[in-house]
């Protein structure tokens, strides 16, 4: 265990390491990968492992740790704070939805050096069923964020029946030196983030190595080894979600912070006043924006409890509280792009030089917020259809 790790709580590591990131954003940004001190700091604070099972050499925490950490993290680099969500987020689904044979292929060497990245939906996949497994003769995955720094990927695939209908998707995992990488990442915002698309040609996948994904997400775990522990029945699909929301919390908290460092010294323009903040209209929109942060925040980590509850219990979260739980993720992120759009309409036009850390919060925010999982109109909606007495459009959930 790392010296940083024994002085510090994770969410302490990570709030240590807010004016490191900061430093550091720009060249993170530049460079389209994390670079390479910061992961260090990230492994030595203990920031991957989390909800790593102890008996690999992780720290086997919760929902609501992660989730503070996570944040904190993304106050200092919305890139960094996004990594650190999907990594560890990673290490809940590998140590739920695998056997104790693949995790000892996984980590049986070296375990401090493992790191996940992976997508679940692939763009393009033809799978051949083999004798011993799968064979993966062309696959196509986008978004593969943290693939510059991976070591294990997970991927997802679907498998048909004869008259092509999709009745089952599996969810793989492999060696990173399995995969190609592809530099394509060229985007608006979390530049940082090495969210590379990524392909294998003809690689063989043995049995122990491919799980349900559709058994994973009701519940129904292969890491049987694992089911005393109450953090391995987590509500999976709750819990990825809520990793993509929590980096734009920490994202607007950031934006919160420089608007009010910046107020004592902005001069006022046909406002009545000298300085931007005696004006009524700012302590207005200040206010408003710093309330629907706090409210997204206990939408966040209330989740977060609830789904540690549950896994406490040793019960996975039911179907109806799953649904209410990606309503309550979309409208969060809801409430965190109303609150940009105040701060934006109270802090003038400086942000549209490049290099202004504003700017790169309304990039980097508007990357994650349009994520599709996150939608608020679509999540939202799918709630409301339950509570109409409808089925759900979630195709997972």
């Amino acid at each position: 265990m790392s010296k940083l790790l024994k002085e510090n709580h994770p969410v302490e590591a990570a709030q240590s390491l807010v004016p490191k990131l900061r430093e550091r954003a720009q060249k993170t940004e530049d460079s389209r990968k994390i670079p390479e001190e910061t992961i260090k700091d990230l492994k030595e604070g203990g920031l991957f492992t989390m909800l790593r099972p102890k008996r690999y050499g992780g720290q086997e925490l919760n929902l609501r740790t992660y989730s503070e950490a996570v944040v904190e993290i993304s106050r200092g680099c919305a890139s960094t704070g996004w990594i650190v969500a999907l990594c560890a987020i990673r290490e809940l689904m590998v140590a739920e939805s695998f056997s104790e044979k693949t995790h000892q292929e996984i980590f049986g060497q070296n375990p401090e050096d493992v790191l996940f990245a992976g997508v679940y939906e692939p763009r393009k996949c033809v799978v051949k069923k083999v004798d011993g497994g799968y064979l993966i003769e062309e696959g196509f995955w986008m978004f593969c964020s943290g693939s510059l720094h991976a070591t294990w990927g997970y991927f997802g695939f679907p498998i048909y029946n004869e008259d092509g209908v999709m009745v089952d998707q599996k969810l793989m995992t492999v060696p990173f030196s399995e995969l190609e990488i592809h530099d394509d990442w060229h985007t608006l915002g979390l530049r940082g983030t090495g969210s590379n698309s990524v392909t294998m040609t003809n690689v063989f996948v043995p049995d122990h190595r491919v799980t349900s994904f559709n058994e994973a997400l009701n519940g129904n775990f292969e890491s049987s080894h694992l089911r005393d522990i109450p953090l391995y029945h987590s509500a999976l699909f709750p819990g990825l979600i809520l990793s993509l929301g929590l980096p734009g919390l920490g994202v607007l908290k950031n934006a919160l912070d420089i608007f009010k460092e910046a107020l004592p010294f902005r001069k006022a323009v046909h406002m009545g006043v000298e300085y931007v903040k005696d004006a009524a209209s700012t302590h207005a929109l200040l206010a408003e924006a710093t309330l629907k942060v706090e409210t997204a925040e206990h939408y966040f980590y209330n989740l977060a409890d609830e789904i540690d509850r549950w896994a406490n219990d040793k019960k996975y979260m039911e179907r109806s509280a799953r649904v209410k739980a990606l309503a309550d993720i979309g409208y969060a992120n809801k409430l965190l792009k109303e609150a940009l759009d105040l701060l934006l309409s109270g802090s003038g036009s400086g942000f549209v030089y490049n290099g202004h850390s504003m700017q790169r919060i309304i990039r980097d925010f508007l990357t994650l917020h349009s994520h599709r999982s996150l939608s608020p109109i679509i999540t939202i909606e799918n709630y409301g259809r339950v509570l109409s007495g409808l089925e759900t459009n979630a195709l997972r959930f």
